[in-house]
């Protein structure tokens, strides 16, 4: 019988020595959709995708929508139907590589899953076919409430997009003071994932204009992030302000450290992440929504 996890994962598993805990939790990943992971999705107003590009460049997107926008057609076929920007390289990207990874998580409930399959396109509805579907645990997701915005006032600054590869001093405050980010990473034959990172703000360091630090915390031992990341260094960040609905992407190259000099600088990390900037993407008011903070994870490392 083949293992559920490809050979980035289970050696990712073995250099933490947690195969045994992997086993048991990978039990819980499904090739089909639960009939109550169904109702969830269908609540949503909002998805993290990631998905490989032609030149192999992983990329996060957003996806947003009035509950219902996800409809979820049988057990193992779900459809978005979501206005993109088009300057969102998402549709282009599974036109090339079929494969992708979805997060649906809510704030409010702190409740996450997250989706692996195969994407087609067909006008201009994703329509997914499930491979791995799994429920996450709610560590590290700072509770919050969404509030729609009026984009009425300023429409022009909707979808307002500047393109560097250098990391301004209003762009490094934001990732010193985010307590969440989603990263997109891509595995062997294309498989990717997007997942959900958070903690107390600081918890990303900046080291320089092109290179972060990231800490992995305890987690459920399936490594699917970093076993990609150790499989294929190409990843991509998203960074969301929740009080304006503006996006902050990074494109690049993350790599695992290990050593327990780094880990000591960092409480709470079993692993670092430290992540080289390529590309770097800023959208203005990109989101019509925004969500208020109501309090941290209680599980977030002092």
């Amino acid at each position: 019988m083949s293992s559920i996890y490809h050979s980035g994962e289970m050696e990712v598993q073995r250099l933490a020595g947690v195969q045994h805990m992997a086993a048991q939790t990978g039990k819980s990943i499904r090739d089909f959709i639960p009939p109550v992971a169904g109702e969830f999705l269908q609540q949503q107003t909002m998805l993290i995708a990631g998905s490989t590009d032609p030149y192999n460049q992983v990329w996060t997107s957003i996806l947003t929508g009035a509950p219902g926008f996800i409809i979820v057609k049988d057990q193992q076929t779900v459809e978005i139907h979501s206005s993109l920007d088009k300057a969102d390289p998402l549709f282009k990207n599974l036109k090339t590589h079929e494969q992708i990874g979805i997060l649906a998580i809510d704030f409010q409930t702190r409740k996450r899953m997250r989706i692996n399959g195969k994407a087609r396109i067909a006008d201009d509805v994703i329509q997914v076919k499930t491979e791995q579907v799994y429920s996450n645990c709610p560590k590290y997701i700072q509770a919050r409430t969404p509030v729609p915005l009026l984009r009425n006032k300023n429409p022009d600054l909707t979808q307002e997009a500047t393109h560097t590869n250098i990391l301004s001093n209003t762009q490094k405050s934001w990732i010193r003071l985010a307590d969440t980010f989603f990263i997109a990473t891509s595995g062997p034959d294309y498989r990717t994932d997007a997942s959900h990172r958070g903690g107390y703000p600081g918890f990303i360091k900046v080291i320089s204009n092109t290179s972060l630090i990231f800490p992995d915390y305890f987690g459920n031992a399936m490594f699917n992030t970093l076993g990609n990341i150790y499989s294929n260094p190409q990843t991509s960040l998203l960074f969301i302000d929740f009080n304006n609905g503006s996006t902050l992407q990074l494109i690049g190259k993350s790599t695992i450290l290990w050593d327990e000099h780094n880990l000591a600088k960092s409480p709470g990390a079993e692993r670092l992440i430290q992540f080289e900037i390529e590309q770097i993407i800023e959208k203005m008011n990109h989101l019509p929504f925004h969500q208020n903070f109501s309090e941290y994870s209680p599980f977030n490392p002092e």
